[in-house]
């Protein structure tokens, strides 16, 4: 695979995930909104909702954000970097692609230490809720954590090679 095809194969993953995490924040609010309704107008509450919604923000979150990073909207303090930029561009450089290396390690890092606990919940058939009222599967977004940090990692390992071209003599 051409690196310009993994970028291109990267960036439409990244895209869809974060489609798919934008479509459950939307399909989140019917829930809520008929949860509500349900609770309030007929005294019938949808069971679930809230470990629905606790367990959705994590897998939220992890479908999101290697697109927010890859888009550069992810949160960062660039202020001294930016100052040693005026200077030393070089050096400014290097700090970004050790920033860059080490969201990457922390991303390998969480994804390999969630996938043991992936596949235990997996094997054990661990759920959240109440037994006989409402559960449903923990794997799933246990998964998605892990998967989604390694994304986010591949978002890094590509920023890191874009700092490297900037470098003098970079390609």
């Amino acid at each position: 695979m051409s690196p310009s095809l993994l970028v291109r194969f990267a960036d439409s993953l990244m895209i869809v995930t974060n489609i798919m995490a934008t479509a459950w924040i939307l399909l989140l609010v019917v829930l809520i909104l008929a949860d509500v309704v349900g609770r309030n107008l007929f005294l019938a509450p949808i069971s679930g909702v809230p470990e629905m919604v606790k367990y959705s923000i994590v897998g939220i979150v992890f479908l999101q954000i290697a697109h927010t990073h890859r888009c550069g909207e992810m949160i960062r303090s660039n202020g001294i970097m930016l100052m040693v930029a005026e200077s030393f561009p070089r050096i400014s450089i290097l700090m970004d692609m050790l920033a860059q290396l080490c969201g990457m390690a922390f991303s390998i890092t969480l994804a390999w230490a969630i996938w043991p606990r992936v596949l235990l919940v997996w094997k054990s058939g661990e759920t959240e809720g109440i037994s006989g009222h409402f559960q449903m599967p923990v794997w799933p977004f246990l998964l998605i954590i892990a998967l989604g940090a390694m994304l986010l990692a591949l978002s890094f390992a590509l920023a890191a090679v874009i700092a490297a071209r900037r470098l003098p003599g970079g390609r």
